[in-house]
């Protein structure tokens, strides 16, 4: 081959790596760490974070952390609607619980996400003393456990179907875990047997009709350490979700089995596999309905505070702001509704862009959800949206209904006017200039144009290599 060949090959091979490199697209994927300074009661967290996927990904994390246990996992969502587009972002978290106090070099890690290794960089976990106040919370939670299940930790083994309440107000959540208990002084020997068919049998019968599901999307059973009375237990967690009664229909869940390989040895030391049945007692959720109330059928229940921001204090009529109207706490996050607007002659109000950032965490569904509005105030003066801009729920500590108001006071200047535009201003909308568009005229996507025309460039270049080499 002449020299001159093999530099234009040379080049040739060159750029169609970089058009090539051009093609692939963003990683989806990121790693991250919490709680890398903790006490010993508290976990160290690893946290896989994953943008633009329309499903939650298998994610498998490592078994083994010297110096740490695996235990729980949890699984959180932020949902943003921008302009009638929905992006999507999941976090899986899984926890570690350190075993001693002390300063742990973690290395890089291996995680299996969809088929594929991701590798994390390497962090340092300090592991501190618990305080007494931190160790009197964990035996607050080990007693709720306890009282819940006591009558069946006689067992050495047992299926338990448990509920963190056993009466909600329609629209109140209530937690359903599904759980086999194994005692430390259990002998047997045992394994787990076809998970995925019998939990999509067990479910089918755990699932209440009349109520809205959150899942908190176990992918792998971990085993947790528990005390009841007095007696040590590992909890292998099945299932668990949040249901919110939609409805004052009673839930009954009936008692359900489990199977579960126990090994024997024989005679001749050869392992014997048998299958036992391990079965749930029956549970009943008494539903109460709201008080009478004019918003009684549209309100949310749970516990809840307002955070709300806006551009400035003092606005001019005529220009459009951004306010952020974020209703923070725990309860079904995912059905809650706009704030009422009581005076739109002072304001002219867009449709929101919605953030909704649901945690599902221990026994909990909590969150925000924040309403992004643009607003143009057309008023001039001095206002307290007080009673402008709230948001009734209903309270069930309280056992009673309760308004978020406002706290915003404002100042206005500038012309009254009646009727107004997104034009210029601090936060321009995306609906700007919507009014101008021709929605008869076809749009014309230039990057998928462009990455046509560069699948066809490289697929001209591999075949010009091809012909050079042969000559």
């Amino acid at each position: 081959m002449k020299k001159e060949n093999r530099y234009i090959l040379f080049l040739i091979f060159f750029w169609t790596i970089s058009i090539a490199q051009s093609q692939v697209p963003e990683n989806p994927f990121e790693i991250e760490f919490s709680g890398t300074k903790i006490n010993v009661q508290e976990p160290f967290t690893i946290s896989v974070k994953v943008t633009g996927l329309e499903q939650v990904p298998l994610i498998s994390f490592p078994d083994n952390i010297k110096n740490f246990q695996k235990r729980e996992s949890s699984r959180s969502s932020l949902t943003n609607q921008v302009g009638g587009k929905t992006i999507v972002t999941y976090t899986i978290s899984q926890n570690y619980y350190p075993i001693k106090t002390g300063t742990f070099t973690i290395g890089s890690l291996e995680i299996l996400v969809n088929k594929q290794i991701l590798r994390s960089e390497g962090t340092t976990v300090t592991v501190e003393s618990a305080t007494e106040e931190e160790t009197e919370e964990i035996s607050q939670e080990s007693a709720e456990i306890s009282a819940e299940l006591e009558k069946e930790a006689s067992q050495g083994v047992f299926l338990a179907v448990s509920v963190d309440k056993k009466r909600v107000y329609v629209q109140q959540g209530f937690n359903l875990r599904l759980s086999l208990l194994v005692s430390e002084n259990n002998a047997a020997e045992m394994d787990f047997y076809e998970v995925e068919k019998q939990l999509e049998k067990v479910l089918k019968l755990l699932k209440p009709a009349n109520c809205w599901e959150e899942n908190f999307g176990i992918q792998e059973i971990p085993d947790i350490p528990i005390t009841i009375n007095g007696k040590r237990f590992t909890e292998y967690r099945i299932y668990q979700a949040s249901f919110f009664p939609l409805n004052n229909q009673s839930i009954r869940l009936p008692s359900v089995g489990w199977m579960m390989k126990m090994i024997t040895k024989s005679e001749e030391g050869k392992d014997v596999i048998e299958l036992k049945t391990y079965t749930s007692k029956p549970l009943t959720i008494e539903v109460m309905s709201l008080p009478p109330h004019p918003l009684r059928n549209q309100v949310i229940v749970g516990n809840f505070r307002l955070e709300e921001k806006i551009n400035s204090s003092q606005l001019k009529t005529g220009n459009s702001y951004r306010y952020n109207f974020s209703i923070v706490g725990e309860g079904n996050i995912q059905s809650i509704r706009e704030p009422t607007f009581t005076n739109m002659a002072l304001f002219d109000v867009y449709p929101p862009d919605i953030e909704n950032n649901i945690v599902r965490q221990k026994n909990r569904i909590a969150g925000a959800k924040t309403l992004q509005y643009q607003v143009i105030p057309k008023q001039s003066g001095n206002y307290s949206l007080n009673n402008l801009v709230f948001w009734v729920y209903f309270n069930p500590q309280k056992q009673k209904y309760d308004t978020l108001h406002s706290t915003l006071n404002l100042t206005i200047v500038g012309e009254n006017v009646q009727n107004t535009q997104l034009l210029t201003s601090d936060a321009e909308s995306v609906y700007t200039g919507i009014e101008q568009w021709d929605s008869m005229k076809p749009v014309v996507d230039y990057q998928t144009i462009i990455r046509n025309i560069a699948n066809i460039l490289i697929v001209i270049m591999l075949i010009v290599m091809i012909f050079m080499f042969r000559k």
